[in-house]
């Protein structure tokens, strides 16, 4: 799925038509919480130190990440509402690079961590006059940083540099569904499931090792995507 495809898929959710759930207009607020697995790619070729001819990036890997945040809106009318939303993302990252002009290879590990800033749009679909299946879809900026992130020699495992951590700020998508429950007039409890788009991350350029401090073309982790499962709690003013 690309960006696009991403930004399309979130217009036909929030567009189609169908019956309202029924709920106050008014102010909401809540807290979020997810997990899930993400999966990202590279196309750096020239990755780490220049006299090294340029490191290869391949084999990544970033699994499991866990996130938080919360967000804050409005309820237009019945069926449809806007919020803004934060959450905190944060999961293990890995690559491997080989450099062919010395034949030689490194491991890298790492944390990926993104903050994540939203403008989104909900619509509720009624199930019942307590729960609703509701579609969102958002639309912001992802600040995203690989922290912690060592060096070590592929074929003997033994540390060569700690990397400098750097924060690109990338576009960020998200759409999802789930449903939605009213436990009392003015809470409202929430279970979903989504697919985000987090842009790219890539590393500082200088690494401090086996070399000393010395400067390094960044390696760059691409389009790196997100599919969760969340809850929430949300409470209506």
């Amino acid at each position: 799925m690309t960006y696009r495809a991403l930004v399309s898929a979130a217009a036909t959710l929030l567009l189609a038509p169908v019956s309202a759930f029924a709920d106050e207009a008014g102010f909401f607020a809540g807290l979020d919480a997810a997990g899930g697995i993400a999966f990202g790619s590279s196309d750096t070729t020239d990755g780490g130190a220049a006299f090294a001819g340029g490191g290869v990036v391949e084999n990544v890997k970033l699994g499991k990440a866990a996130g938080i945040g919360g967000h804050a809106g409005y309820r237009f009318d019945s069926p449809l509402s806007a919020f803004v939303s934060y959450q905190y993302v944060r999961g293990d990252v890995s690559w491997d690079a080989r450099y062919p002009l010395f034949g030689i290879a490194s491991n890298f590990e790492g944390t990926a961590v993104s903050h994540v800033l939203m403008g989104n749009l909900a619509y509720d679909f009624a199930l019942s006059d307590a729960t609703s299946l509701r579609t969102t879809a958002g639309l912001g900026l992802s600040f995203n940083t690989l922290s912690s992130v060592v060096e070590a020699d592929a074929g003997t495992g033994l540390f060569l540099a700690d990397l400098a951590e750097k924060t690109k700020v990338s576009p960020a998508a998200q759409v999802g569904a789930g449903i939605q429950h009213k436990l009392t007039d003015s809470i409202t409890w929430g279970l979903s499931t989504s697919v985000s788009y987090s842009g790219s991350f890539e590393t500082g350029t200088t690494r401090n090792g086996n070399l000393g401090v010395t400067p390094i073309n960044p390696y760059k982790i691409d389009d790196v995507w997100r599919v969760n499962l969340g809850t929430s709690i949300r409470f209506r003013f």
